[in-house]
Parts: structure tokens; sequence; C-alpha cells
């Protein structure tokens, strides 16, 4: 079915960071397998795991991770999430459904002596989960089925400083660590496997990011840049399942990225947020050349939120073209429909819930998503209700 689609540079497996979150398990099931479009580049493009912000089309400026969001923090708090994800392709006239089911991360932050904050996290950067199956191939009887394994996650440490409970500055490490594994399995007409080709990958790296912020209780401008980065891939091969002496090793250069958020409230009960960030991915490299398909990529976001006594009701919508081209050198093209809300928790935080709708296009294949988040956060002890995007 998928032939154009051909398997990503890389692919890797995260060990559970948050047990919980059953019901997306429930509701969804586990399988392999994130987006079609994951096949291509480094895979997919991992957002903020907080099931807020995603309800507002994702304004990453104006979420966690920004390390300069968080102005006022008299004590500790922390978020977990997870996530799941439906996807139906379509190409050629044929549909395939794949189902995903995952943790999506964890921060947590301490105030620290003189206005000072620790932040500390670990999030996905890039999904490589994937399963792509073949018609027959050409002047044979054999088709063929890849997937994809694993992704690229950055353990984060920050700290940051505000003036007056104003504004915030703040500056994050990321060590990039990630591994992925890559099968592809010939099988004849009546289902049994002939062969399995195996392409395995470990990926580490450093990056580092600037926040800011200004936020009063009506209004909020944040802003964060990462610079550009590097890391570093090594692979080997498994042909027939016998491992070839051949290891090679890339070089892999990541462009730097901006992105702008601000929130203003034009009504006691509303909060209209809106979000940019730009990345250059046509300046990626791999070892000195730059990488075939690559395109320059920037997201676009809208949203609001709405309090209804104690309970905020979100909405928000995204516009983003893909970093990747198609195989067949189309665009990719998304449009995000999100919504969300958060339920109270009495004497720790709160619960939050986010729904999205997520249809990309290329010129041959197409795909429908549909993604749950769900976010448990701890800040009851710290917590007044304000305007303040930085809690």
């Amino acid at each position: 079915m998928y032939t154009n689609l051909p398997p990503a540079l890389c692919r890797p497996h995260f060990t559970a960071l948050v047990s919980g979150f059953c019901l997306l398990a429930l509701v969804f099931g586990p399988a392999p397998a994130q987006s079609f479009f994951t096949a291509r580049g480094l895979g997919e493009l991992a957002l903020p795991a907080d099931a807020r912000i995603s309800a507002l089309g994702t304004p990453e400026a104006l979420s966690y991770g920004n390390p300069g969001i968080v102005v006022y923090l008299p004590k500790v708090s922390f978020t977990g999430s997870s996530l799941g994800v439906a996807t139906i392709g379509s190409q050629t006239g044929q549909n395939r459904l794949i189902q995903n089911v995952r943790p999506a991360g964890f921060h947590a932050a301490a105030p620290l002596p003189l206005e000072t904050r620790l932040m500390l996290g670990i999030d996905e950067r890039f999904n490589q989960d994937y399963s792509i199956w073949s018609e027959s191939l050409p002047d044979s009887s054999y088709r063929y089925h890849v997937t994809g394994r694993g992704g690229i996650y950055a353990l984060r440490c920050g700290i940051g400083w505000s003036c007056f409970k104003l504004a915030g500055i703040g500056i994050e490490y990321s060590r990039l660590l990630g591994s992925s594994r890559e099968d592809w399995r010939f099988e004849t007409k009546n289902g049994r496997y002939v062969s399995t080709d195996t392409v395995e990958l470990d990926y580490s790296g450093d990056a580092i990011k600037f926040g800011t912020s200004l936020q009063t209780a009506r209004f909020a401008l944040a802003t964060h840049y990462s610079l550009p980065h590097c890391f570093t891939a090594r692979s080997f091969r498994k042909v027939h399942g016998v491992i070839e002496d051949s290891l090679r090793t890339y070089r892999i250069s990541i462009p730097s990225a901006a992105s702008f958020g601000v929130s203003f409230s034009p009504a006691e009960q509303l909060t209209i947020a809106l979000g940019f960030k730009h990345q250059p991915w046509h300046d990626i490299k791999v070892d000195t050349g730059h990488m075939p398909g690559a395109l320059n990529s920037y997201r676009v976001s809208a949203g609001a939120e709405y309090l209804t006594g104690k309970i905020p009701l979100r909405l928000g919508y995204s516009y983003s073209p893909w970093y990747y081209a198609a195989r067949d050198a189309s665009p990719i093209i998304e449009h995000g429909f999100h919504l969300g809300a958060g339920i109270p928790i009495t004497g720790f935080g709160s619960l939050e819930f986010s729904a999205g709708l997520d249809r990309r296009n290329s010129a041959t294949l197409s795909e429908t998503s549909i993604r749950l988040m769900l976010s448990l956060a701890y800040h009851e002890a710290w917590l007044r209700r304000t305007r303040r995007w930085g809690y």
C-alpha cells in the first residue's frame, strides 16, 4: 500500500515515565504507530506534553517548553502527561488504521533562593514509531512490511529568574538520547515471512534553549529560542538476521528555532492565546551535506479559554507545513482542531484533558488523526486563580 514512504533516518522506544492514565490505554489499545508520515526524515516532531496548551492549538512559547515562563513559584509543582493517537491513512483508494498510546512527558519546578527556579523534565522530541505495508513488489510474489520503533527524547534541566513577579528569564540544557529499530520483513502471498532485514541506530547529543516572558493578570508575552545543535547517530545493519561488519556514524546538525506567544483577557472569564514557531529545517545537515526533502517549517496557532465557574473550557486551531516533504516531493500540510477542559482536584491540583482532530495531506497520501492527552498537574499548594500563563 504505502510504497512511496521509505523508512526514516531513525526510530526507538520509551520506558514508561508516567505509569498512570490507564484510561487512554483502554480507549485506544496499544499499537506501534503514530503517523504514516513518520517514516520520513527524523520522524514526527513532538509537541509539548501539556494538555492545557494542546487544547489551545499548542502555542509553544506559553508552555513549560519555555524555560522563562515560570515567574511566580513559592512551592514545588509537577505535571505528567500521557498521549493516545488513532490515525486512518488513505492512499490510492485504500485505507489503514494505526494506533499508539504512550507517556508523553514530565515537568517539575521548584523555587530556589534569590527569586530563581529549578526546572527538570523529560519529553519526546521526535517520534519514530510506524507500520507500513506494501503491495506486491514488481515482478515477484512478495510484499514487504516495514515497522519502526523508537524516538529521540530530551532530559531537561533549567534555571529561571523572575523580576518583581512580572517578568521571567531562563536557560535550559537538554541531553538528547534515543534509539531506533527498523525492520523490513518480506513475505509471500500466503502470509509467511521469508526474511527480515534490520537497521538499528543510537542517538546522543546536547541542546541549549533560552526563554523570556512578561506576565500580568490579564496579559502575557513570551518567547524562547533554541540554539543550533548537533547529535550523533550510530548505525549498524542486520541482513537476514546477520550483523554486518560495517558501522557508520552520522553527525546530524539541527537548525535553530524561535517561538512566540501572547495571551490576553478581553473579559474576566475569557482568555485568547496566539502562538507562532519557526524553524528553518532546510538547513538541517547529515555530516556535511543537506538532508534531501527538508523544508522550512512553521506552526501558527490560535485558541480561547472560557471559565465556567471553576472549570475552564478550551478551543483551538493550528496550521503547520511539515518540516519534511513526502516521497513524491509534495509538501505535507497539517490542519489541527483542538478542544479541552480542566477538572480541579481539591487539595492537589487538576486533571487536564485535550482532544484534537488533525488532518494531513500530501499529493498522494492523506490521513486523519484523533489525539487524546491527559495531564495530571500538582499545584494546589501554590496556585492562585489568575491569568498568569506560567502556571
